[in-house]
């Protein structure tokens, strides 16, 4: 089975993407993940990568793309989790045969409200969020005792940012999917 999730960002594209996981022993393939252990690594590629998200910008779909494809190289179960993000990135990927696309619509609101309450354990990478999962003692991770942190891309900002363009570039992928019979 080959899937990808589609919504806005903040939307449990990833919460929805693990249980699909676990249910259907997929594969789970992130392209924010991706990008972030290569901003981790510190490569030219990384700080590259590292200045659109800051920015709250789509990375190119050149490096997006490509890192998909290695990725998902020789896997016939995988789900896409939040990829592809543009039209081009779309037409760019139909030589893989996708099964199905799933799109989770959340308002703007509650996507400002999930991103800029979300923490980080930046040595364990443990998630938590300030309302809805708060760690045990405010501000460290319960897993290592870590202070924790939030991600340059959760600030309302870079949200406000992030929503524009997934209105401008990503919104037509649901009439593309919908043309194809899939969503």
């Amino acid at each position: 089975m080959k899937l990808i999730m589609l919504g806005p960002p903040g939307s449990g594209k990833g919460t929805v993407s693990e249980k699909l996981v676990k249910d259907f022993d997929l594969k789970h393939v992130s392209p924010g993940e991706l990008l972030r252990e290569e901003v981790q690594k510190e490569t030219i590629l990384g700080l590259d990568i590292q200045s659109y998200l800051e920015a709250g910008k789509l990375v190119p779909d050149q490096f997006i793309v490509k890192m998909i494809k290695v990725d998902i190289h020789d896997c016939d179960n995988f789900i896409l989790d939040g990829f592809p993000r543009t039209l081009n990135q779309a037409h760019s990927i139909k030589d893989i045969p996708i099964n199905m696309v799933v799109y989770l619509d959340v308002p703007e609101a509650v996507v400002i409200e999930r991103f800029s309450g979300r923490r980080v354990c930046p040595k364990c990478k443990a998630g938590y969020h300030i309302k809805y999962v708060p760690p045990e003692q405010a501000g460290i991770c319960n897993e290592c005792d870590t202070q924790l942190v939030q991600r340059k891309d959760d600030i309302p900002e870079v949200i406000k940012e992030r929503f524009r363009i997934y209105n401008e570039k990503t919104q037509p992928l649901i009439k593309f999917y919908q043309e194809k019979g899939i969503l």
